[in-house]
């Protein structure tokens, strides 16, 4: 195998052996003293960038657990990397935003590296596959430290033009990440009445702030940048072919390549089943109803295709744990299907014609000044038609009150504060948010 570059594990430390198809690490068996190099792996420079992905694979491949990221090592080992990456549902319905940041304080490496005595002691035996066994078919070499940040955001749009404004909005946000980014996100979506979720996944550094919003996520962002220097945790490793400790070359190493092929292969229509599977619960969800054209004309065939996709995950998962048990054997889930488990015929399920996006248009209304009216309660719970809910029904917005400072609800309140502002753009329906205090 090649020198590869994969997510650090709990366990892994110099010199300890790894099985390069489950990722799993074996016995120490390389001795060396790791040197601080210049560089590093991963490194780059610790600055932040934002960027647009469209398929569960691209956060993947940021996350280096791709199938061509990771060479095919450890792709079917649980990891809280593939659980961030499918966490975040990634479907072409939504548009999604990756922030990401990795900083390197010091990579180090064995330089010289060299058997331990048990484990040379198995090669002067001519023992090669008891000491595949205990070690594994490579070693770790090197360890890359410091931290990495991905934050995703995923934006829910409802229309068709809403997809395009926000598109539009965005379309000068990608590369380098700054303080704009968060104003222009937080127009947008307001503008376009979006539903928009995030989701945060990080090595090393700390972050307190519980992820819910985008404004959650670049404090999280704040709070990550200023402790992760003093909090820096490996977070990957470079594997290394034992034939570099003065080790044996396996003996099967064809078959191993057979093998790392075939995960490779399954970990793709992992990806891409998963990603079927986010569209097709995207459309199922009441949530998104009223989004698409003769919805209900299309269910029978989209529940039917989400069952399909779900046998094919399982089906590939089988595969793969086949290929790692059987390296000589392995082969492609449809083959795997057909051959191993007697399934004539089998084939991946493919995407049926699904409704599209509703066209819509939505209509904007200015937010109308509300600081210093009055809102009335009285003991019943019940609000009088007072001038601010007759302004914003005159508008067509609703309103929610998130703060009433006396209990007794037996005067007169004024709202001390409003979010939006008077005069920002919002869509017909959007709630404003207002803080009542007491009149003197």
């Amino acid at each position: 195998m090649r020198n590869q570059t994969v997510p650090y594990q709990e366990g892994y430390t110099f010199g300890v052996g790894v099985n390069s198809a489950t990722g799993d690490r074996r016995e120490f068996g390389a001795t060396g003293t790791p040197e601080k190099m210049q560089g590093g792996l991963i490194g780059g420079d610790g600055s932040f960038s934002m960027l647009k992905i469209q398929e569960t694979s691209d956060l993947e491949t940021h996350l280096g657990i791709s199938a061509d990221a990771s060479g095919g090592i450890g792709l079917f080992s649980g990891s809280a990397r593939f659980n961030f990456a499918r966490d975040c549902k990634i479907q072409n319905n939504s548009i999604i935003l990756l922030l990401k940041c990795t900083k390197s304080f010091g990579y180090m490496q064995i330089v010289k590296a060299d058997l331990d005595p048990a484990a040379a002691q198995l090669v002067a035996n001519g023992q090669v596959d008891l000491f595949m066994e205990r070690f594994g078919d490579c070693f770790v070499g090197g360890v890359e430290s410091g931290g990495q940040f991905f934050g995703v955001i995923r934006i829910d749009a409802s229309t068709e033009q809403a997809v395009q404004d926000i598109s539009l909005a965005l379309s000068g946000s990608y590369g380098t990440f700054n303080s704009d980014v968060s104003g222009s996100l937080k127009t947008a979506t307001m503008n376009t009445h979006s539903k928009v979720s995030s989701f945060l996944y990080y090595e090393g550094g700390n972050v307190k702030t519980s992820v819910d919003t985008p404004e959650d996520l670049f404090k999280a962002k704040l709070e990550w940048e200023d402790s992760v220097l003093n909090a820096a945790k490996p977070y990957a490793v470079q594997l290394l072919p034992w034939i570099l400790a003065n080790g044996p070359n396996p003996p099967n190493a064809a078959d191993l390549e057979h093998q790392r092929d075939v995960l490779k292969s399954c970990a793709t229509m992992r990806s891409k089943v998963i990603d079927c599977l986010n569209l097709l619960e995207y459309y199922m969800d009441p949530l998104h109803k009223d989004d698409f054209e003769n919805l209900p004309d299309y269910s029978e065939n989209i529940s039917k295709a989400h069952g399909g996709f779900n046998s094919d995950y399982d089906i590939i998962e089988s595969a793969a744990s086949y290929a790692i048990d059987n390296a000589k054997q392995a082969v492609e889930p449809e083959t795997y299907a057909r051959t191993v488990k007697n399934m004539a015929g089998y084939t991946l399920t493919t995407l049926p014609p699904l409704p599209k996006r509703v066209a819509g248009t939505v209509q904007f209304v200015k937010v109308p000044p509300l600081i210093g009216l009055d809102f009335r309660y009285y003991d019943q719970d019940t609000q009088t038609e007072d001038d601010v809910l007759t302004r914003l029904a005159n508008v067509g917005l609703k309103y929610q009150v998130t703060s009433v400072p006396n209990p007794d609800h037996n005067f007169w309140d004024a709202v001390m504060t409003q979010d939006p502002p008077a005069g920002t753009i919002v869509p017909v329906g959007y709630t404003v948010k207002i803080v009542l205090g007491q009149e003197p």
